[in-house]
């Protein structure tokens, strides 16, 4: 029982009980208090009233008593005549109601709840006592039905209230069992509900919330799998090389070769760690230090860093840049626009165009268009996932990281990054970012 009341479903059961219960209870508890005291007094003086007509028709009358109560109507009250001795038998009257009944030779007993009132009125030697009749006992009718609307209020109050309880706690303990699944790993766990209200509100959530655990679980797996596989590769080919480089009699020009194969390898090595790590600290980054400087100036400075790439394919380039200030992180976004370059530059042909447009509306609008073979359609909407690689990159030296740290900055940053691109009719990178930052 302790445990109940310490529990949810007790604490909201007896909010409730109480809630239900104290607006029926409390308007029939004074009714009926209230009512009870005002029939009571009118049956007692209905009571002396009956007596006295009964007294006259004995006293002037002369009267016996039987020939008297014939003359009276007995089906609400009934008067009786009793001996002292009867009297003292049959009622029990403190000393007071003895000495006020012998002074005034009448006495009124209002009576309770359980008792009904009487009177009691002293004719000669005998006493005339006028009692309600017990089968038309209005007092105690009032009270059997007020006793009865009462265990009637508390029955409904209660039935109601076990009734809320039961079916929000249901769907509580539903959830409750589910998260004890997810605990153990089961992140497939549903919970059906057609319900609209907060509780259902609630369940849907813990859904959405298992499908994106569920995604992490499978996203973590393809990672560990996809490290495994990028850390194998150059690993694999350094152990090789090393072995050959040990023969003694290998020739110069071999071993030339594989220690070039060698340095190819660890570079690519380092640079996959690099990114990983840059990656690492970027998911866990909430926080970026901004300050303002030219947007414009810095596209200039990464055009000029990457200078011997895009002349070496002799690329045309077709700037306009705004005059544009922004309170970013430059040193991040100075990432964001090398690796986007590099991937245009790379994979633009010989001679091609390489488009950038700056421009400043509600928030700063940046596009770069090459003209290189494009993405599948089916593609684009996993280019920014890790370590994905799609069918025109699978031969190139990266990685799949480089998106994922574009897309991860420009978060970072309030903004969006988004593709649109077609087999043979280039790529077109579109980003979006408010010129302070995120709010």
């Amino acid at each position: 029982m302790k445990h109940f009341f310490n529990s949810i479903s007790g604490r909201f059961f007896l909010i409730l009980f109480g809630l239900l219960l104290l607006p029926l209870l409390i308007p029939l508890l004074l009714t009926f208090f209230f009512q009870f005291d005002s029939v009571r007094s009118d049956v007692t003086k209905q009571l002396e009233e009956r007596t006295d007509t009964v007294e006259r028709l004995m006293v002037e009358q002369k009267l016996p008593f039987s020939a008297a109560r014939r003359y009276v109507e007995q089906s609400i009250i009934e008067t009786t005549e009793v001996s002292s001795g009867r009297l003292e038998t049959r009622f029990s009257l403190s000393a007071a109601d003895q000495e006020t009944l012998r002074r005034q030779g009448g006495l009124s007993i209002a009576g309770t709840v359980d008792e009904g009132p009487l009177y009691i009125r002293r004719v000669g030697e005998r006493y005339l006592v006028s009692t309600p009749n017990p089968d038309q006992n209005l007092l105690t009718n009032i009270r059997n039905s007020s006793l009865l609307g009462m265990g009637l209020t508390v029955a409904v109050a209660f039935f109601l209230t076990w009734f809320a309880v039961r079916l929000v706690t249901r769907r509580i303990k539903k959830i409750s069992d589910a998260a004890i699944e997810v605990t153990q790993g089961n992140y497939e766990v549903q919970i059906s509900d057609t319900g609209t209200d907060e509780v259902a509100q609630l369940i849907q959530n813990f859904n959405q919330m298992t499908v994106a655990l569920q995604r992490n679980e499978y996203l973590a797996k393809d990672l560990a799998a996809a490290i495994s596989h990028e850390l194998k590769t150059p690993i694999a080919s350094i152990h090789g090389f090393s072995h050959l480089l040990a023969q003694a009699d290998l020739p110069e020009d071999k071993k030339q070769r594989y220690i070039a194969i060698i340095e190819q390898e660890s570079g690519r090595l380092s640079r996959l760690t690099s990114n990983l790590v840059r990656l690492s600290r970027l998911d866990h980054q909430t926080i970026i230090q901004r300050k303002p400087y030219r947007l414009d100036e810095q596209m200039r400075h990464a055009l000029l860093l990457l200078e011997s790439s895009w002349t070496d394919k002799n690329l045309i380039l077709d700037l306009e840049l705004a005059e544009v200030t922004v309170v970013w992180e430059e040193e991040l976004m100075q990432q964001v626009w090398l690796n986007l370059l590099q991937n245009a530059i790379y994979y633009s042909p010989p001679n091609g165009l390489l488009s950038i447009r700056l421009t400043q509306e509600t928030d700063i609008m940046l596009t770069i268009t090459d003209q290189g073979k494009g993405i599948p359609e089916s593609e684009i909407p996993f280019v920014f996932d890790r370590f994905y690689q799609g069918e025109t990159s699978r031969t190139t030296e990266g990685h799949g990281l480089g998106l994922s740290i574009v897309k991860r900055i420009v978060d970072l940053h309030g903004g969006t990054v988004t593709l649109d691109s077609k087999p043979g009719q280039g790529t077109c990178v579109l980003l979006q970012i408010p010129d302070k930052g995120p709010a």
